[in-house]
């Protein structure tokens, strides 16, 4: 006897033929998926802002589910949930699964999507395509289980009237107290408006300063940073054009100060070590910080001004300060710190540096020393 083997195909039909039916796929368990809400804005004039309601039939989910809320992946955009009646009454929910938020038999739920290019760069931007959604849940859901996403998607593009090269946003990265860095870009028309004008230029902050010289066929914008506070600033420039539409090119712009005396990572210092001794040098590897004076005029070197315990009592005697020094135009520096002894419980306090004597600046540096292993 010979043995045979049949393909899944034909078992298939020979089942078929003698009456039986293959199985069927599972049918689809758990919550609803509404097929995505889709559409296209086509192509946006930069600084333009567009709105679209989307229709949601959430009857058609098979329950009572209450809208909680919507997002939009895109930073120029939002979405909002109402609820409109008949007669054109809207009402917005408040994000919480109870019944107050749950259309009416009268209401119909929209998810109304917000566009501003405004936010933008002003360059050109091809058709795109952004998500979003709206999460429901149904009223007997207890636990959020059953929440159901109901996809958003839309297209659009933008088209800007200039041309900003090599930045259409302004970026500082790190500013110094002591420095004022300047930025410059190029702006003219694009090439459907060659003969744009440009007018005014105002600043959101008055730490920059922006002015526009004509170069040939185009203007060179000039971004100027007097730094003030430390920390992260944002600002806008905006150019007036003479569009009559009265359109703005708009220039975003970015910066963190930092002080002029700088310690990185952080103006901190922790380790471990035994305190009943004195570490070696070749123990002290890892304990370090990069320090910097980011004031060219400034010469000198780093000094140790003060090193004190949480107290206010001096600790000098326990520690080596030592200063490594790195090539570059900031005057940056590998400060090193070693126990010496004298702290048996371990040490938390503060070690200043100094640059140019009594009168400073200074940079202070929080120190703190653990009890580590006795090798």
């Amino acid at each position: 006897m010979r043995a045979v083997t049949l393909c899944s195909a034909v078992i298939s039909c020979l089942l078929a033929g003698c009456g039986e039916t293959p199985p069927k796929a599972p049918a689809h368990q758990g919550p609803p998926r509404p097929p995505a809400a889709e559409f296209d804005f086509g192509v946006i004039p930069h600084g333009e802002s567009r709105t679209h309601d989307y229709v949601l039939d959430v009857r058609s989910l098979g329950t009572d589910y209450v809208p909680l809320r919507a997002q939009l992946d895109c930073s120029c955009g939002r979405a909002q949930i109402i609820l409109r009646d008949k007669k054109g009454n809207e009402r917005l929910v408040d994000g919480s699964p109870t019944s107050v938020n749950a259309p009416t038999p009268d209401e119909t739920l929209i998810a109304r999507l917000f566009l501003d290019t405004i936010t933008k760069d002003a360059v050109d931007l091809p058709h795109t395509t952004t998500r979003g959604s709206v999460l429901l849940q149904p009223l007997h859901d207890r636990d959020g289980s059953l929440r159901v996403q109901w996809p958003l998607i839309v297209h659009f593009g933008i088209e800007s009237p200039v041309e900003l090269h090599p930045f259409a946003a302004i970026d500082f990265e790190r500013v110094p107290q002591s420095q004022t860095p300047e930025i410059l870009t190029n702006l003219r028309g694009d090439a459907a408006h060659r003969d744009i004008r440009f007018g005014a230029i105002t600043c959101t902050d008055p730490a920059i300063v922006a002015t526009l010289q004509p170069d040939g066929d185009h203007f060179v914008l000039r971004t100027r940073c007097t730094p003030g506070e430390v920390g992260n600033h944002n600002a806008v420039v905006s150019i007036a054009t003479s569009l009559e539409s009265g359109y703005k090119v708009n220039v975003g712009v970015q910066w963190k100060v930092v002080p002029d005396l700088e310690a990185r990572p952080m103006p901190k210092l922790s380790f471990l070590c035994n305190l009943t001794r004195e570490q070696r040098k070749d123990e002290i590897a890892s304990q370090f910080l990069l320090v910097a004076d980011h004031d060219p005029a400034r010469g000198g070197e780093f000094a140790v001004h003060k090193l004190v315990d949480d107290q206010g009592h001096d600790a000098r005697s326990s520690f080596e300060v030592t200063f490594v020094p790195i090539a570059g135009p900031d005057q940056q520096h590998r400060m090193f710190l070693r126990y010496l002894g004298g702290q048996p419980n371990g040490f938390r306090g503060s070690l200043v540096l100094g640059k140019g004597g009594a009168t400073g600046p200074f940079l202070s540096i929080e120190l703190v020393v653990f009890a580590g292993k006795n090798p």
